[in-house]
């Protein structure tokens, strides 16, 4: 480990990240709550800034980073940033609970959206707006954004490995910085337009800003107590489910549609999958649910097709308690919680891609079978995917399922009933939401002891930073020192 660009590239990262707690500082100007943000959120921007300064006084004679390096830099950004958000929770007088306050930090960070508030309209507007932007910002990705800011340097591709969602890394322009600008122009526009039609549905400004921050990076923290479902609104509705369709979209697609054409991008495999998986499965969840809106197909239709689109997109929102809808239902449902969306996407979850290969691997499997002497492969947009590459996707659901099951141990000791337990973990380590059982939609976290809630907080950093990051923090042979 070298230590000292460890501690320099972090002080770095940090008195940018420091900036961002004054954005709320900014929504209580509007709002005549500017005293309470400066006490909090101005406190906690002063002290991280100052914090971040003194230890990069110093600077390393050789800036050298590695891949455990860049991991570990990753893991603790995200740890960190999670601690100061949730001592402005605290001075800002919202929760009063260490534990609490990390939880509901690391969830927006994370994009989870699980949430410890039972009457979130009572909280300032400073702070409303400050859950829903550690979802924009957590969503395309904290060092993302740090690296948007500066210049960028050559061992920055190790950190950004980390953070980058889904089995595969590749930059979409030949500089990281350009790369990190063209993903943040999208991420706005698409973000813009997406605030703009809610706010033409009757929501306030306020309340369009938020959700729309949301479903940006596919988070789910509402201003409302009921969710998506205060409304009553089948515009609000049919809006947030195409828009958090699109962002469990690879943004890669994006980007090559814009620069190549729209038929180039449509060619993603991954993107086909994903689609047909969505359709699949709200179709289903359609069909199912047609005894309880039997005298309302339309109804049945909106709500099933929200809902998938919500769970599969990792965002959660809700416009009905899905734990009353048929037992079939709510396994398609936590089935949409664990595939997630597109790799390269806000999404959580495992990812389109890792399961298509999953698939592919076991036909390719059944094929050697029943004719050893064939030749196969697994391809993924047409070129065969590397052994290595393929061994990696396996190897990460054998730790992904290592996860869940302790996980589900570690919860399950507070637990009410195994539904319960096993979809908390699940839905911390997807970075979804809600879950099914005693802690759906209609309610919230905070009946979870302390134990409880530190290990889905820690599962959502997990899930957010796809597992390995946390795993070599753990390992004490990364603490070994290096020059």
């Amino acid at each position: 480990m070298n230590y000292s660009s460890v501690r320099f590239v972090l002080g770095r990262i940090f008195q940018i990240c420091s900036a961002l707690f004054l954005f709320p500082i900014i929504v209580a100007l509007f709002y005549g709550e500017t005293k309470q943000a400066l006490a909090s959120f101005g406190l906690v921007a002063a002290a991280l800034f100052l914090l971040a300064t003194l230890v990069t006084i110093r600077k390393p004679e050789k800036l050298r980073l590695r891949a455990s390096e860049g991991m570990i830099i990753t893991f603790l950004t995200w740890f960190l940033i999670s601690v100061a958000s949730a001592l402005a929770f605290m001075l800002a007088g919202e929760i009063s609970n260490f534990v609490d306050a990390f939880f509901e930090s690391a969830s927006g960070f994370t994009t989870t959206g699980s949430t410890i508030m039972q009457d979130v309209v009572a909280m300032s507007h400073f702070s409303l707006f400050w859950r829903s932007f550690t979802h924009f910002v957590g969503g395309m990705g904290v060092l993302v954004f740090a690296f948007l800011i500066t210049s960028g340097s050559a061992s920055s591709v190790n950190i950004m490995k980390a953070e980058m969602p889904g089995p595969n890394f590749g930059k979409l322009t030949s500089r990281l910085r350009t790369t990190a600008i063209t993903l943040y122009a999208i991420y706005f526009a698409m973000t813009l337009l997406t605030i703009l039609l809610l706010y033409l549905g009757d929501m306030s400004f306020f309340d369009a800003l938020i959700h729309g921050l949301g479903a940006a990076g596919t988070g789910g923290f509402s201003s409302k107590n009921a969710s998506i479902g205060y409304y009553n609104s089948s515009y609000i509705n049919w809006v947030l489910t195409i828009a958090m369709f699109l962002f469990g979209v690879n943004f890669q697609v994006y980007f090559i549609s814009l620069t190549r054409g729209i038929k180039k991008g449509l060619k993603s495999e991954e993107l086909r999958w994903y689609l047909g998986i969505f359709l699949t499965v709200a179709f289903l969840v359609f069909f199912n649910n047609l005894r309880i809106y039997g005298n309302s197909p339309a109804h049945s239709f909106e709500h099933s097709f929200f809902t998938v689109s919500s769970l599969m997109s990792t965002t959660g929102y809700s416009t009905v308690d899905f734990t009353l809808w048929p037992l079939v239902s709510q396994v398609l449902l936590l089935l949409a919680m664990m595939i997630g969306g597109s790799a390269g996407s806000t999404a959580g979850g495992l990812k389109v891609s890792r399961v298509v290969v999953y698939i592919k691997s076991v036909r390719e499997q059944m094929s050697k079978t029943r004719e050893p002497r064939q030749v196969s492969a697994v391809r993924m947009d047409g070129e065969i995917l590397h052994e290595s590459m393929k061994q990696s996707v396996l190897r990460y659901l054998c730790i992904y399922l290592m996860f869940l099951f302790l996980g589900t141990l570690l919860i399950s000791l507070d637990g009410p009933d195994l539904t319960t337990s096993l979809s908390q973990a699940v839905t911390a380590l997807n970075n979804v939401g809600p879950s099914l059982g005693a802690t759906g939609p209609a309610s919230n976290y905070s009946q979870l002891n302390d134990f409880s809630k530190i290990v889905m907080s820690l599962l959502m950093i997990v899930g957010r930073l796809e597992l390995l990051p946390v795993l070599l923090f753990f390992s004490p042979k990364t603490w070994k020192r290096t020059l």
